[in-house]
């Protein structure tokens, strides 16, 4: 072997360590932005999350305003008042009719103040009213020591374009 080709592996060997420092870091970087968009997008327990469904699809199909206003968060009572509730709901039930079926999407945090964790449920909705499918129910909750309260609901549903 002559000097160059000493030189040479010894170049190969510096540019293998640097490759591997270099790939140890991206790596170390990318485990610990994984673990905080874990944290970010901590879940509500699904069973709770499809019980809240159910208690709030039941209690719109059978236009329940009182109790669906006394689940509310007191923030949320707040924001809307018990007539509120009550024209909103009706004009829902107008426009979709009665909910025949819903299925559970998701239930992921939304954010925190405090003690309270605020968590987004969506359900896919059938609904009577066929020209407004496919719906999709959203319940906004907020958790207080393992306490779980609504914030908001909303149903949407969007249209086709033909």
């Amino acid at each position: 072997m002559n000097k160059y080709t000493h030189i040479l592996l010894g170049f190969i060997l510096v540019v293998v360590l640097i490759n591997l420092n270099f790939t140890r870091n991206v790596y170390i970087r990318q485990t610990a932005l994984m673990n905080a968009m874990t944290d970010r997008t901590e879940r509500l327990d699904s069973e709770i999350a499809k019980l809240w469904g159910e208690k709030v699809v039941n209690m719109y199909n059978q236009q329940d305003h009182q109790a669906l206003y006394a689940i509310f968060n007191e923030q949320a009572k707040v924001k809307i008042s018990y007539e509120q509730l009550k024209t909103q709901l009706r004009n829902l039930l107008h426009l979709f009719g009665e909910i025949q079926e819903s299925a559970f999407i998701s239930a992921d945090k939304i954010g925190q103040k405090g003690n309270e964790s605020y968590y987004k449920l969506i359900f896919n909705l059938r609904v009577k009213e066929t020209s407004n499918r496919p719906a999709t129910l959203t319940i906004s909750v907020i958790t207080r020591d393992k306490a779980v309260s609504l914030y908001g609901v909303r149903i949407n549903a969007s249209q086709s374009l033909d």
